[in-house]
Order: C-alpha cells, then sequence, then structure tokens
C-alpha cells in the first residue's frame, strides 16, 4: 500500500468515527495531521456537501479522498503524515427516522461478541464472512438445515432453518436490534398487534380490490441495504456489516441435488442464483423484521401513489393490497403498471402470474379472508375445520392427524383463531366441537 493510500485510509477512519458535521471532524481530524491543515477544511467542508449529513461508507470515503486534488497537493509536502485514530467511532444516528430508535448501542465489534456471549473467533465464524457455509459438508459444521417446500403454480420454496445456536442469536438480534428499527405504518405483516385481520380490513366493502405479489421477497434483499440502515440506526460500518452477516446465508451447492423440479433447469438454474449468494433466508426469525425494514422505501412510495389514486394500501409481507371506488377503478390497469415500475426500482419484482383485480360482483379475497360485505374467512375452510374436529371427536385426535403435526392440539387452536377470528358464531361452534375432543 502507498504512502498517500495509507494516509487516506487513517483520514478516512477518523472522518467516521464520529458526528457527520464539519465542526467535529475537523477536532477529530487536524490533531493527526503534521505540518499544515488549511486544505483540510476546505476537504471537509467538499466532504460533507458531497455526502450531506449522514455517515457514508469507508470505501466512499477512501475514493473521494484519492480523488481529491487538495489532498494530493498537501500529501507531496515532505513533513505531510496522517496519525492513526486509536478510538472507537462512535454510535451516531443519522438525522431523521431512525434518529430515536430504541436499539441496543454497540461501538465495536468486541462490543457485539460480548453481548452475544461470544469471543471474536466464534462471532466471525457465525458471521460467516468468508462463506464457508458453501464449501463445508452436510453435518455439525453448517449453521442452517436446508429442506424445499412446494408452492403453487408448481414452483418451489427453499426453507433455511437455522439451527439452535444461530437461532437463539438470531432472536436475541430481533429483541434487542431489528425488532426496534421502525417501519412504515401500511406494514401488518410479522409486526405486535398486527395480523392478517389488520391487513385486509382497510379494503372491505371497496368498488374494487387490487391484490399484487411480490417474487422471492426475502431472498431478493440484498444485504447491502440492511447494512446501510444500520449505519444510519446509528452503527459505526464494521458493526453494522458484522450484524447483517449475522442474519444472512450463503447455500452450499449440494442442496440443489434434492431440487423438486430437477428437469426444469430454467427454475433450478434462477434457484441457485438466488440462494448462492449473500442472502436473507426464509426460516430465520429476523428475515421478517428485516424484510419490514428494507421495505421502508417501496411502503413509503407506494402509499404515496395510492393516496394520490385515492386508494388505500396495506402490505401483509410480499402481499400487496390496493382498494378503491369507481374513479380508482376506471384507472386501475395504469395503476398497476406503476406499481410495477416502483417495485422494480426498489429491487423486488413483481409475480403477475398472482395479480388479481377483484370488482364487487365477484368475491374479493386476500389472505384467506373474504372483503366483500365483511371481513370473514371462506365458508370451505370453516367446513373444513369443522369435519376435522367431528373427525376428532368421533373417531380420536390421533386418527384425524395421522402423524402429520406433532403438536396437533397447538394447530387446531390457531386454525381455530384464524378460521373464526372474524366471527364470534363461528368461534363458538368451533370451540365447542373441540372442547369434546379426548385428548387422553
Amino acid at each position: 500500500m502507498n504512502s498517500l493510500e495509507s494516509n487516506a485510509r487513517r483520514l478516512a477512519a477518523a472522518v467516521l468515527a464520529g458526528r457527520f458535521e464539519r465542526d467535529d471532524i475537523l477536532e477529530r481530524a487536524a490533531p493527526l495531521v503534521s505540518g499544515s491543515t488549511a486544505w483540510l477544511a476546505r476537504l471537509v467542508s467538499q466532504l460533507i456537501q458531497r455526502f450531506g449529513n449522514q455517515r457514508p461508507r469507508r470505501r466512499d470515503v477512501l475514493r473521494f479522498l484519492l480523488q481529491s486534488r487538495g489532498f494530493s497537493k498537501a500529501a507531496e509536502k515532505e513533513n505531510f503524515e496522517v496519525q492513526a485514530y486509536c478510538q472507537a467511532a462512535e454510535f451516531c444516528p443519522s438525522p431523521g427516522l431512525f434518529r430515536n430508535a430504541d436499539v441496543l448501542r454497540l461501538r465495536t465489534v468486541t462490543e457485539v461478541a460480548a453481548w452475544l456471549g461470544l469471543d471474536e473467533n466464534e462471532l466471525l465464524w457465525f458471521a460467516d464472512r468468508r462463506q464457508l457455509e458453501r464449501i463445508s459438508p452436510a453435518g455439525p459444521l453448517r449453521h442452517y438445515r436446508y429442506y424445499w417446500k412446494l408452492k403453487r403454480h408448481g414452483r418451489c420454496r427453499l426453507i433455511e432453518a437455522p439451527k439452535y445456536r444461530m437461532r437463539e442469536i438470531q432472536r436475541r438480534l430481533l429483541r434487542e436490534i431489528v425488532g426496534r428499527i421502525p417501519v412504515h405504518d401500511s406494514a401488518h405483516g410479522f409486526r405486535k398487534n398486527r395480523s392478517a385481520s389488520s391487513h385486509a380490513a382497510p379494503h372491505v366493502g371497496r368498488a374494487v380490490v387490487l391484490k399484487m405479489d411480490l417474487e422471492d421477497f426475502f431472498p431478493s434483499i440484498p444485504p447491502a441495504r440492511l447494512t446501510r440502515l444500520l449505519m444510519h440506526v446509528g452503527y459505526a460500518e464494521d458493526v453494522a456489516e458484522i450484524l447483517t452477516s449475522l442474519c444472512c446465508n450463503h447455500v452450499p451447492p449440494d442442496v440443489f441435488a434434492s431440487f423438486p423440479h430437477i428437469e426444469d433447469w430454467q427454475h433450478r438454474r434462477q434457484s441457485q442464483q438466488l440462494y448462492c449468494r449473500p442472502h436473507f433466508p426464509q426460516g430465520a426469525p429476523t428475515s421478517p423484521a428485516i424484510a419490514n425494514i428494507c421495505a421502508y422505501r417501496l411502503d413509503t412510495r407506494l402509499a404515496g401513489l395510492a393516496s394520490a389514486a385515492r386508494a388505500d394500501y396495506t402490505r401483509y409481507a410480499d402481499d400487496l393490497l390496493f382498494s378503491g371506488d369507481e374513479v380508482f377503478a376506471r384507472g386501475i390497469d395504469r395503476f398497476r403498471t406503476v406499481v410495477a415500475v416502483i417495485a422494480m426500482e426498489e429491487g423486488f419484482n413483481v409475480n403477475h402470474h398472482k395479480t388479481r383485480v377483484m370488482k364487487r360482483s365477484v368475491r374479493q379475497e386476500a389472505v384467506g379472508l373474504v372483503l366483500n360485505e365483511k371481513l370473514n374467512t371462506r365458508r370451505e375452510e370453516f367446513d373444513r375445520l369443522k369435519a376435522i374436529l367431528h373427525c376428532c371427536v368421533v373417531r380420536g385426535a390421533d386418527v384425524a392427524n395421522d402423524g402429520k403435526h406433532s403438536d396437533f392440539r397447538q394447530h387446531l387452536i390457531g386454525r381455530i383463531r384464524y378460521v373464526a377470528q372474524s366471527s364470534q358464531p363461528r368461534l363458538e361452534k368451533l370451540t365447542r366441537l373441540f372442547d369434546q375432543i379426548n385428548w387422553d
């Protein structure tokens, strides 16, 4: 590394070690520079003008310094040198949305390791910055278990279930950091006091309902987006990168040997390209909250678009719902095109096969709920669950379960709450049947 680049790296470390404001940067950097510092004030002003008041990435600052004529001219002097900045970077939130986020404040990677009860080598192993998961053989050295789940329309989804220690680390990240970062009010999935019902309720009794779906929602989010958001929250870049890595995964190539549609080479190739690169795995406890955080700009733009079109907008994970009156219905074809363009600009793709335009004359349905007159589940779901409960009463729970669910009782309780969530008479009927089951 030449002298110019090494001095630029030391200066960049000082620039990024605290608040990204002119006086604060000069206070940190000026004592480190030997010789005249007249050029430094001009350089800092140019930095602020270039990057604003939000702390940028280290590589961007380094590139700016190496391209700066003022820095190059100062470095040509014989007595020029920049000393190393020895203090840890401060926790500095950017102005705006994330300024008052109630997250755990960590300044260094060492503090992250201590918080998780790990030494630094263990932390780096779990973060897998060297992508060792991809080359490790199946067994205890891997952090995830893998299995394929068939979807509708002949597609399949890879479930990546973290093992015990990785899962506990991610749960702590969710409780103390990721789950405390603000998300847009239009997001209803995986949030406290929000549900599929709150997602669908604003669209009940509307003239038209537009349902759209985002394709490969979790794995399509680039990890760099979370790193940048964590830096806005206040974390230094190296801390933000290690926290992001703890939530990411790289799928080993041998997992695709069990790909369900082995003859569909195009689908298999797309899946390999999607899952073999760093991504947020579907199955990790942190991924839903991360998806909500990273979709903030998407939600903001779509909510503004819906408001301009006199429509309502909500999102439940990858499910987008819009609804409005007759005026909205007349321009819905152009509206759905604009939604797809906005999603693409924000890094998401719309699955056009799942797009549905539902007017009052047909059954308006989303997330398993009917929206036409009042919020309700489909009659077929109620009848199916009632038949299962009746079978449990007459023939026994083991016969009705047939080994499909490890905790059949809790499975039935969850289904009863879902099917009868908006109908008290249905809830009473299903509960009476459930109470008659002999679990002994």
